[in-house]
C-alpha cells in the first residue's frame, strides 16, 4: 500500500506557503496603492511604504523590483479584472438592456475592488510604458469592444436610442472613469449601492426616448 501522507502534507505546506506569499504581496499593493492615490506617485517613496507596512525595504524588494513595478502591477491587475466585466454574468437569454445593466454594474464593482489601480492609470497614464502599457491598453480595448457590442445590439433591437454607438460608448466610459476624481474608498456609501445608483443614471443615457422632431434646441426659435 502506498503511503500518500507525506505527499499530502507537503502539498498542504506548499499551498499554505503560496497563500502566505500572495497575502503579503497583496498587502504591499493595498498599502502602496492607497498612498499613491492619496499622496501622488512622485510624493511617495519605498521608505514610507515600508514604514506603513511595519517592515524593512528588503521585504518589499522580495516581491517587487522597485516602486514603478508596484505602480504597474496595480494598473495591470485592475485592467485584467475589469476587462472581463461584461462576460462575467453570461449573455444567454438576456436582452441588451439586461446585459448592459449587469455589465455596467459588474464593471463599477470591479473598479471599486481595484480602485487604486484604476485611479492611478486615469491620473498618471504617462508612467506606464513597455509591456505594462501594452497590457493595460489591450485590456481597455477589449472592454470597450464589449460595451460597443451590447450598445449596438440594443440599438438594432430598438431598446436603446442614440445615433452614434462609439460616441455613446465614450460618454458612458467617461462617466465611469470620472468616478476616480470624486469617489473615495472610505466613503460611507457601500459599493453595491453606489453601483446601483450609477447604473440607473447611465441606463438613462441609452433608454431615454429621443426628443421629438418638432422640439426646439436651446438658442433656436420655434
Amino acid at each position: 500500500m502506498i503511503d500518500n501522507t507525506k505527499g499530502s502534507i507537503a502539498d498542504r505546506r506548499k499551498a499554505r506557503k503560496a497563500e502566505n506569499h500572495e497575502a503579503k504581496r497583496n498587502r504591499i499593493l493595498d498599502v502602496a496603492g492607497e498612498m499613491f492615490f492619496r499622496q501622488g506617485y512622485a510624493n511617495t517613496n519605498l521608505d514610507e511604504i515600508a514604514l506603513k507596512l511595519g517592515v524593512k525595504k528588503p521585504f518589499i524588494y522580495y516581491y517587487f523590483k522597485d516602486k514603478l513595478d508596484i505602480f504597474e502591477t496595480l494598473c495591470v491587475e485592475s485592467s485584467k479584472l475589469t476587462c472581463e466585466a461584461f462576460k462575467a454574468n453570461g449573455t444567454t437569454g438576456l436582452s441588451p438592456s439586461e446585459r448592459l445593466s449587469l455589465g455596467l454594474n459588474e464593471l463599477i464593482l470591479r473598479y471599486l475592488q481595484t480602485f487604486a489601480g484604476g485611479a492611478l492609470y486615469y491620473k498618471e497614464p504617462s508612467l506606464l510604458a513597455g509591456d505594462a502599457a501594452k497590457i493595460v491598453r489591450e485590456n481597455g480595448l477589449l472592454l470597450h469592444a464589449d460595451l460597443l457590442d451590447v450598445l449596438e445590439d440594443g440599438r438594432r433591437a430598438g431598446e436603446f436610442h442614440f445615433e452614434d454607438t462609439k460616441l455613446t460608448g465614450l460618454l458612458i466610459g467617461g462617466a465611469i472613469g470620472f468616478m476616480f476624481h470624486w469617489y473615495r474608498p472610505d466613503s460611507k456609501l457601500p459599493p453595491d449601492e453606489l453601483a446601483d445608483y450609477m447604473v440607473d443614471d447611465l441606463m438613462k443615457i441609452v433608454t431615454s426616448p429621443p426628443a421629438t422632431a418638432s422640439a426646439s434646441r436651446p438658442g433656436q426659435q420655434s
